[in-house]
């Protein structure tokens, strides 16, 4: 019953999409993003608080199908893409995880 309890609450809370909303769409910053067989990063401007996939998008043509957990994104040859922050898997998808400035954004295909 505890373990009932505490989903429930987390869900009321917000669960996981509450901690993708840490930053307020603002000021000026600067992420890279290295596109999957690349050598280099590619330097993005945005502004703060859009997502990982706001960046994506400017260096890499993609596609996305939605699914019940949020979208899934595509390379235009049709190749599923996973992603890191500063080398870290986030617990959220491109969609929602918010950048503040400063992140590497490391593009994989998933095979």
């Amino acid at each position: 019953m505890s373990v009932v309890s505490f989903g429930v609450g987390y869900l009321i809370a917000g669960g996981i999409e509450r901690f993708a909303q840490q930053y307020t769409i603002g000021e000026n910053i600067v992420v890279n993003v290295k596109a999957p067989g690349a050598e280099d990063y590619v330097q993005v401007k945005l502004k703060s608080g859009m997502t990982a996939l706001d960046a994506v998008v400017n260096v890499i043509p993609v596609t996305t199908e939605l699914y019940s957990y949020g979208p899934a994104v595509k390379t235009a040859d049709n190749q599923w893409l996973i992603y890191t922050i500063n080398g870290e898997t986030p617990a959220v998808g491109l969609d929602k995880y918010q950048l503040g400035g400063g992140e590497n954004i490391e593009l994989s295909v998933w095979t």
